[in-house]
């Protein structure tokens, strides 16, 4: 018995001993894990848990950011499977399909219904629409080379549905004389691995399937992430890392759709004697189907992060800061920068919480979860809160939930 109990606290102690970024706690490991989620920037959960729902426009237009009003979503699924024999030999090969994509209305859109035509005006109202949705597949391998340890990820990717950032506008225009003209445009455009056109009408059988399959391989994309770093003792880990767009994906199916809609009040102030009139109109084109390739690139990243274990391993503060590029190398390219900070706690190894607050891809986040390792089985769970604007966030503009499982030894 004391030896066993001995052998026991060798293996734990052996377990905590690693001084690196990431854990490794199995020699070979294949893992899933899955996270889906979806918010806006300012109605919240306990906003509509209430008797009386009341939407007040004039609060919405006083307290609404800048960015106007934002609605965001994300899923992703991901697997691997990982060979960890030591510091000098880690691979990681892994693929999955990842999703996201977000919807804006200017703010003057509330302002207009809260403080109403003014005369002889005229504004233009945006709304915006963005969406990507992809496959992959690669491979990390870690080694060491000297103090420093070196990770090299080469990913190819192939985007299965891409919507470009698309600008809607309404317009409206005013006089003295009491005429009032709205007026509103919305093009989509969508780029897609596969032709559209006639796809209700398509049988999911193994040709079909085997067609979408070679469409994938050929609209195939190539980047390149690497990270290295360094071991400060058993307490500091720090690490510089890198994602470089190299071969953009191509997208060769186009489809176009627009709506629209116009309405005009002739007379508005002969509402009072019923001498106004009014017209009205809106609908949709038909959509237009064509070829025309569409290059879409992962956005490029540059950043920092850490690993603290300021107590030893059952307690890890995780810093992370980096500057994310999307739509590299085109006109329309957006820079932002993203921060995650996360302390993870565990008890033997066996049991654990995790706490994190991150702004990623436009959205802010702040997740709790916990994990639960028999070494030979590990299942991690949680649940997230998210929005577009800091303070609200919190408040549940957005709710997402993810759980993973990873089985080796």
């Amino acid at each position: 018995m004391k030896k066993l109990l001995i052998c026991f606290l060798t293996f734990i102690c052996a377990s905590f001993s690693f001084a690196e970024l990431k854990r490794y706690d199995r020699k070979f490991e294949f893992g899933i894990e899955t996270e889906a989620g979806a918010s806006n920037n300012f109605i919240r959960l306990t906003d509509l848990l209430v008797k009386d729902l009341v939407i007040d426009l004039d609060e919405v237009s006083n307290e609404l950011s800048d960015d106007g009003f934002i609605i965001d979503f994300n899923a992703n699924v991901k697997s691997w499977f990982a060979l960890n024999f030591n510091e000098k030999f880690r691979l990681n090969f892994f693929w999955g399909i990842d999703g996201s994509g977000y919807t804006g209305i200017s703010k003057n859109f509330f302002d207009l219904f809260c403080k109403g035509f003014e005369v002889n005006s005229s504004e233009s109202i945006d709304l915006k629409i963005f969406s990507d949705v992809y496959v992959q597949t690669g491979a990390t391998f870690k080694t060491k080379i000297k103090d420093y340890g070196v990770h090299f990820t080469p990913t190819i990717f192939a985007p299965v549905i891409h919507v470009t950032e698309t600008k809607g506008t309404a317009k409206y225009t005013s006089n003295e004389n009491g005429l009032m003209r709205a007026e509103a445009d919305l093009p989509l455009n969508l780029y897609s691995v596969i032709d559209l056109e006639g796809i209700d009408d398509k049988t999911i059988d193994s040709a079909f399937i085997q067609e979408t399959l070679s469409e994938l391989v050929k609209s195939a994309g190539f980047d390149f992430s690497g990270e290295v770093e360094r071991s400060f003792g058993k307490k500091l880990d720090l690490g510089l890392f890198t994602r470089i767009p190299v071969v953009p994906g191509r997208l060769k199916y186009k489809a176009c759709k627009r709506f629209w809609g116009v309405f005009e009040q002739q007379n508005a102030f002969g509402i009072f004697d019923e001498t106004n009139s009014y017209t009205k109109d809106y609908g949709e084109d038909d959509t237009v189907y064509s070829k025309e390739t569409k290059k879409v690139h992962r956005p490029f990243i540059l950043g920092l992060e850490a690993t603290w274990r300021p107590f030893g391993a059952w307690c890890e503060i995780c810093p992370k800061v980096d500057l994310a590029v999307r739509n590299p190398y085109s006109s329309d390219c957006m820079v932002y920068g993203e921060y995650n900070l996360s302390a993870d706690f565990r008890l033997l190894n066996v049991v654990g919480l995790k706490f994190a607050t991150a702004y990623e891809n436009l959205i802010f986040k702040h997740s709790m979860g916990f994990m639960i390792n028999a070494h030979v089985l590990e299942i991690d769970a949680g649940v997230q809160t998210r929005g577009a604007h800091f303070a609200r966030s919190f408040g549940v503009t957005g709710f997402a939930a993810y759980v993973g499982l990873k089985a080796g030894f």
